[in-house]
């Protein structure tokens, strides 16, 4: 089947106009899926790193500002641990055993807040700390 020029120029155009739309798509997307949204804009989390030990913990930070904060627990001690918010529903990681790690994100107002291991008695023997939310 012999194509005529013009039916040849018309196809060649339309395969570029394709070509360069997929181009465009590309390069406006990463592929990856959008941030969450509110009415504010998109959502973000601030992140405390906790570290569990016999009988302590120590914070990456102990200032936050108001709104999600992720707390994420590492248990660098012997034995398991706990990492729970006092007075906060649902704030409070699993207990974890040595080398485990475990996360929550919880909205917090502005105020001071109690972080202590649930496990036996190690918040009476020093599992305890306190976080500033601004």
């Amino acid at each position: 089947m012999h194509r005529s020029p013009e039916a040849a120029l018309r196809h060649l155009i339309v395969a570029l106009l394709i070509v360069a739309f997929a181009g465009i798509l590309a390069a406006c997307t990463d592929g990856g899926p959008a941030p969450a949204e509110t009415s504010d804009g998109p959502v973000t989390s601030t992140s405390v790193d906790v570290s569990a030990f016999e009988y302590g913990y120590t914070a990456s930070t102990d200032t936050v500002p108001a709104g999600a904060v992720t707390f994420t627990l590492l248990n660098t001690g012997g034995m398991a641990h706990d990492l729970v918010i006092e007075g906060v529903d649902g704030a409070a990681t699993a207990i974890i055993g040595p080398t485990e790690t475990d996360a929550f994100t919880v909205t917090l107002e502005p105020g001071t807040y109690t972080l202590y291991c649930s496990v036996g008695t190690h918040r009476d023997l020093g599992m305890e700390l306190e976080i500033t939310v601004t």
